[in-house]
């Protein structure tokens, strides 16, 4: 006797009694009384099943009429079961031969104890449906198997023994005809253009047991006319694996074959869907296709493409076997096609070989069994009769257990789950959430539980701690726990619960059924690492269109209000906003606090204060800091180069020619290498494309040309790689916009000793005159004057002694050691320091310049974020070779670059050199680097200052950037703004050395503008540079004029007059403006200079020259005066000459 735990299906009532072990008794059955009793609810069978005692009479009882279902439970085995009711005597249940059988337990007769060792229900969970099609036709390959049995006495049957006909021809266990019918879905095997017309591959080698199975799976599949001898110039290899029991199975490896095939995009159906369509079905009929794919036949003409090879020959099916690329597809359109009208009326689903036949009318089931059945039968398809289930009120659907109304986990599935054991490594990791993922739907927050857990799937390092263990047993208990979801109807009030934490989204779907609300579904989705950083808010509105978006086949066309439940008061209103905004039509536009000033103080008003925060989780870093994750990783890179060169003329144009000649030409899984390096075909855009990769990106930072290079080089190559480079560079808007100006300098050059070794020289430069960030407004720099290393360390424009003493002991003496010479500009926050050489440091300055460059282009618009990018910033500049040494820091100070493109992958060196070799290799680096630096020095010294820039000509619709050193933009600090602005077009040329520039029509500024203000633009190279180009930033105030600090020239110039008049002097002043430096200064025409009467006034009193002229008005004389040209003075009297309307000219004496 053993004692058992009873639970219903339909209450969920638990009961315990003791069973009886019955090897005589063919089936399981409970006893009448007992379900009297407890008031269990019972299924009619179809027609009395009649009772036999052991000595072969009849049972004076009744027959079998009904039976109940019942989960029952062995200790921690747990399973469903149909079991008869009967009349027992003083037992109250009866476990027969029936389950004997499909057990198989061991019995401890001594211990009166079970042991289910070989159950299937005890081993670890069964693969689940929709992870690999292929895998769905395992079992069914052995012709074997029982089939199910037209012996009307076996329960199975008997159970629908009013469907004998149908069943008995569907469920026939003879071996499949040889003959196929030509059918519509027959399977195409088409290959992709220009792909290979022979396929070779190698004999395996078999041991006996192997060599025995395959001329047994030969001589059955010939016999059945699955497959024929050929001569196909295509063959595929064939092997064995063993199964979990040890048995082995035949496997055809078509992997090159599916490589060349056209892929099938006919959908396989989502189970959630096919879930859903079972609301208010209260009767299940589940029956399984036997044979799979082989019930599908090969389109005629395409069998010899499937061929494969053993050691007794080629071989080619005639319908389609495992691991053939679309064959789920194709399996999955047969099926729809067959069955399209029972689809259609919503009372069938089939998913592959799985058919279930659902109502709510037990008469209207039986109906369509019999259709379904009748199909089955016209097309030659035959059922297994061990997964085929009739009349049910629960069952096994899609790794989930359906019953009336609701849906839950397998627990046969899960009854390995509580011991699994810890996962040691990735993939035993994967496999862990890959069968958990599956249930995610019954597991609430799923993704924040499993967050720690995910965190270690990627390039992450293997760190198993306290917080991934954690996680892995709430797990394991929430997977545990028997949660029931609730299927939708189309009667109820729905109501969705979101929440949101910082690092993921969770929701509940509910609908009220029968006056109480029920769960339907659970959904969680981990925040991306911009989402991480949304307001408050926004996370949760964010979380509302997640789950709306999610659930839309539910909410869309409710028929009542759905309720949206959200812990953030502010969104309650939402909608109210949406219906009033929608009776009007408007655009949005961005406009800036500094512009928007009305309602920026209306909104800043004293009384609107600011509540406590509660955002205190939001992170740091603003989404622009993770933009680099949307870059082409190498493989997808290399997959586009893969395809351009199977589209493009690679080997023309004497390309092949050049290149069979050049050593180190090697060819991998269709890509090119030259030198170890990717070779990049000619495309519109893949060849920009890779060298944005190595300039524009985040981690890159926009550098030079030769820099830039280096990057490129060291994955790809292409005839002329140094020339698109140059072009590309040149081409960066970027760059032009924000890089500073790097004339020489007048003083001559002084080069510093050269160091010998890593970090003993350094130097040091803070860069001041920067807004505030996490608390800091200025920046050290510490370069390695040797590798040219750098580290950048936000401070305060107040660092103290020992504040620098503090940095240095921590970024550099703790990781370098402690340097022999420091040099810096002695600024007044290193006056108590007297380690410091007090030396200009020019390397410094240049570094200054790059990082002030990087954050330019990257920072937010408030410039209150550049502390942020300071660790992208070194890297960028850590990763790129240096012109003195030719080498990068990274590979001078570690003999290595770091990839800057995920998974990287150059062709494999499996080499790892000994510690003596690479010491040997860092020595010798660092003799190289040494002797370089002293060459670069001495060129340096040489070319500094040795050439003035001579002036740039330019000409009328030329494109010119204007420096923006000058102009009053709004943006906080002008040391982080843009250095150039633009670009703008010339109209003319006003001067020798001034142009006049087609500035926006907001800007009230002088259009005109000396030749060293200017810069020409560079149109970009390539495709993939080409963006709209930016609005001109707005000055401060809109109507700012340039003001007159002082004349500090003037000369006059005839101009030509209309015909028939006399040409006219023309007056033009050469202007200081204040504010502005002497690069502003230039030349005006007296007709600008109308409000000029105060400075007028000014240089002539300077002056008192008749060589200088002035305009100033004087009495309007008999004929009206239009201004005046020049002047004479004549002992205290000054005679003007005056331009007159009708074009003459004369002299004027001015009246006192």
């Amino acid at each position: 006797m053993l004692n058992v735990q009873l639970t219903t299906v339909t209450n969920r009532q638990v009961l315990a009694t003791r069973g009886l072990i019955d090897s005589g008794c063919t089936s399981s059955a409970i006893n009448r009384t007992f379900v009297q009793k407890h008031h269990l609810d019972t299924v009619k069978t179809a027609i009395p099943i009649i009772v036999y005692n052991a000595d072969g009479t009849r049972n004076k009882g009744s027959d079998i009429i009904e039976y109940v279902e019942v989960r029952l439970t062995i200790g921690s085995h747990e399973e469903r079961i149909d079991l008869a009711v009967t009349d027992l005597g003083a037992k109250d249940l009866y476990l027969g031969h029936d389950w004997l059988k499909h057990h198989n337990p061991v019995i401890n007769w001594e211990t009166g104890t079970v042991i289910f060792g070989c159950c299937q229900c005890v081993k670890n969970p069964f693969p689940l449906p929709d992870a690999d099609p292929d895998d769905r036709w395992d079992e069914e390959l052995e012709d074997g198997d029982t089939i199910l049995a037209v012996n009307m006495e076996e329960e199975l049957v008997i159970r629908a023994v009013h469907h004998a006909n149908d069943l008995a021809a569907a469920a026939h266990a003879e071996k499949p005809t040889k003959t196929f019918e030509e059918m519509p879905w027959d399977h195409a095997i088409e290959l992709i253009p220009n792909a290979k017309s022979t396929l070779d591959c190698k004999v395996y080698p078999l041991n006996r047991n192997e060599q025995e199975q395959l001329d047994k799976f030969l001589n059955e599949n010939l016999e059945s006319g699955r497959i024929t001898e050929s001569k196909s110039p295509f063959a595929s290899p064939f092997f064995f694996v063993k199964k979990k029991d040890g048995s082995l199975r035949p496997v055809q490896d078509y992997c090159k074959l599916n490589e060349m095939t056209i892929k099938n995009r006919y959908p396989l159906p989502l189970i959630s869907e096919l879930i859903n369509k079972l609301q208010g079905a209260k009767y299940f009929t589940k029956l399984d296709v036997r044979w799979g794919y082989n019930n599908v036949r090969i389109k005629e003409g395409d069998e010899h493409k499937a061929a494969f090879r053993t050691n007794r020959g080629l071989f080619e099916p005639t319908v389609m076997f495992f691991r053939l690329t679309n064959s789920p597809a194709t399996f999955q359109w047969m099926m729809n096609d067959i069955f399209k009208d029972l689809i259609s009326e919503g009372k069938v689903t089939i998913y592959l070989d799985d058919i279930l036949i659902f109502t709510k009318d037990l008469d209207e089931h039986r109906r369509i069994i019999r259709r379904v059945l009748q199909k089955l039968r016209e097309h030659k398809l035959f059922l297994k009769a061990e997964k085929c289930e009739f009349e049910v009120l629960e069952t096994e659907y899609l790794g989930v257990i359906i019953s009336e109304g609701q849906v839950r986990m397998d627990p046969v599935k899960l009854a390995g789950i509580a011991e699994w054991p810890t996962p040691t490594k990735k993939k035993e990791l994967q496999s862990f959430l890959g069968f958990t993922n599956f249930y995610r739907k019954f597991i609430k927050n799923y993704s924040k539980v499993v967050r720690a857990l995910t965190q270690l799937t990627g390039n992450a390092e293997w760190t198993w701690g306290a917080t991934q263990n954690q996680a892995f047993q709430q797990l394991k208990k929430q997977m545990a726990e028997d949660v029931i979801l609730a299927i939708p109807n189309g009667t109820g009030r729905f109501r969705v619960e979101a929440d949101v934490s910082n690092g993921a989204i969770g929701a509940m779907l509910s609908q009220e059924q029968e006056g109480r609300w029920r769960p339907v579904a659970f959904m969680s989705k981990a925040l991306t690492a911009t989402e991480r950083n949304y307001e408050i808010y926004d996370k949760e509105l964010l979380a509302i269109m997640l789950v709306l978006s999610e659930w839309r086949h539910y909410l869309m066309g409710a028929l009542e209000d759905v309720e949206i439940w959200t812990d953030h008061q502010n969104l309650q209103y939402f909608p109210r906003w949406v219906t009033e905004l929608a009776e009007y039509h408007f655009i949005l536009k961005h406009k800036p606090g500094t512009a928007n000033v009305k309602a920026d103080l209306l909104s800043r008003q004293s009384d609107h204060n600011q509540g406590e925060d509660d955002n205190g989780d939001i992170t740091v870093l603003s989404p622009e800091h993770f933009w680099a994750m949307i870059m082409p990783t190498v493989s997808e890179t290399h997959e586009q180069v893969k395809t351009a060169t199977c589209q493009k003329e690679l080997w023309d144009k004497g390309i092949a020619t050049s290149l069979e000649h050049e050593r180190g030409i090697t060819e991998k899984d269709g890509i090119l290498y030259y030198d170890h390096r990717v070779y990049v075909p000619r495309h519109s855009s893949l060849r920009g494309e890779i060298i944005a990769q190595s300039h524009d990106h985040i981690t890159a930072g926009h550098p030079g040309i030769a820099k830039t290079r280096e990057l490129v080089q060291q994955e790809y190559w292409w005839p002329k790689i140094q020339k698109d480079v140059e072009a590309y560079v040149k081409g960066c808007e970027t760059c032009q916009r924000t890089k500073s100006n790097t004339q020489a300098k007048p003083a001559p050059l002084h080069p510093n000793a050269i160091p010998t070794e890593p970090w003993t020289h350094i130097s040091i430069d803070m860069v001041t005159g920067l807004p505030d960030s996490n608390g800091h407004d200025a920046l050290l720099v510490i370069v390695d004057r040797f590798s040219k290393a750098i580290i950048l360390v936000p401070c305060n424009v107040e660092l103290s002694a020992e504040g620098w003493a503090r940095i240095l002991r921590d970024h550099v003496y703790a990781r370098h050691g402690m340097p022999q010479v420091v040099i810096s500009d002695r600024g007044p926050q290193f006056n108590a320091s007297t380690a410091f050489h007090p030396q200009t440091d020019g390397q410094t300055e240049r570094v200054n310049q790059e990082v002030e460059k990087y954050l330019r282009i990257f920072i937010n618009y408030h410039q209150s974020d550049w502390a942020d990018w300071l660790p992208l910033a070194e890297f960028a500049h850590n990763n790129r070779a240096h012109s003195a040494t030719g080498r990068s820091p990274f590979m001078i100070l570690y003999g290595r670059n770091p990839h800057i493109i995920p998974d990287s992958s150059r062709p494999p060196n499996s080499k790892v050199p000994a510690t003596s070799d690479f010491s040997r290799a860092m020595a010798k680096i660092h003799k190289e680097t040494e002797i370089t630096l002293e060459e670069a020095a001495g060129q340096m010294k040489a070319q500094y200052d040795k050439h003035k820039r001579p002036a740039k000509e330019y000409h009328a619709r030329d494109k010119v950037w204007l420096d923006a050193t000058n102009l009053h933009l709004p943006r906080p600090k002008k040391k982080l703004d843009d250095k150039r602005v633009g670009p703008f077009l010339i109209l003319e040329k006003t001067g020798a050395s001034a142009y006049k520039l087609k500035l926006p029509p907001h800007w009230k500024i002088h259009p005109r503008f000396n030749e060293k203000l200017l810069s020409p633009f560079v149109p970009p190279a390539f495709p993939n540079q080409e963006q709209p180009p930016p609005p001109p930033p707005d000055l401060i105030d809109g109507e700012e004029e340039w003001e007159i600090e002082e004349i500090l020239d003037s000369k006059p110039h005839k101009v030509r007059a209309k015909r028939g008049q006399p040409s006219v002097t023309v007056i033009d002043y050469f202007i200081k403006w204040v504010g502005h430096t002497c690069e502003h200064n230039s030349w005006v025409t007296a007709a600008e200079m109308g409000n000029a009467k105060e400075a007028i006034a000014d240089y002539e009193a300077k002056t008192q020259s008749n060589e200088r002229v002035a305009m100033v008005k004087i009495a309007t004389p008999k004929s009206p005066l239009v201004m005046v040209l020049n002047h004479h003075f004549d002992g205290e009297d000054i005679s003007y000459l005056c331009q007159r309307e009708d074009g003459t000219q004369n002299l004027q004496r001015a009246e006192p």
